[in-house]
C-alpha cells in the first residue's frame, strides 16, 4: 500500500509515517498543498491524508483538485486534521472525502487500520 500524507507539520508527518512504513506502507510526504497534488499526480498512491489547515493551498483546496482529476478522483482522500469534525466535516463530504480524521482522536495504529480498510484488496 502507497501512502501519500500531506501534512505541513513535520512532527506528525514524522510520527504516521515512521509507524506506517514500519507496518509495511510505503509513505510519501509532502508538506505542503501544491507539492501534495504534484505527487499525486506523479506517486499515484492508494491513499491520501490531508490535513486541511496549511499555508497557501489548504487541504480542502487539494481535496477538490484530486477529485476533479479523471486519473485520481477515485483515490480515498482522507482529511487527518485538528479540526472538530462540525467546522469541515460536511464540506469534505461534499467534495468527496473518504472519511474525517481528527488526529487527536487517532493513534498511528488506529489510522493504520483504516488505511487497510479503505484500499481494495489485489487478487
Amino acid at each position: 500500500m502507497k501512502v501519500l500524507i500531506v501534512d505541513d507539520e513535520k512532527g506528525i508527518l514524522k510520527m504516521y509515517s515512521e509507524y506506517l512504513s514500519a507496518n509495511g506502507v510505503e509513505m510519501i510526504q509532502a508538506t505542503d498543498g501544491q507539492t501534495g497534488v504534484k505527487l499525486a499526480k506523479d506517486q499515484k498512491p492508494d491513499i491520501i491524508l490531508l490535513d486541511i489547515i496549511m499555508p497557501k493551498y489548504n487541504g480542502l483546496d487539494v481535496l477538490k483538485d484530486v477529485k476533479a482529476d479523471p486519473e485520481l478522483k477515485n483515490i480515498p482522500v482522507f482529511l487527518l486534521t485538528n479540526l472538530p469534525e462540525e467546522s469541515s466535516g460536511d464540506k469534505a463530504k461534499q467534495l468527496g472525502s473518504a472519511g474525517y480524521l481528527v488526529k487527536a482522536e487517532y493513534e498511528p495504529k488506529m489510522l493504520l487500520d483504516i488505511l487497510k480498510g479503505a484500499v481494495p484488496k489485489k487478487s
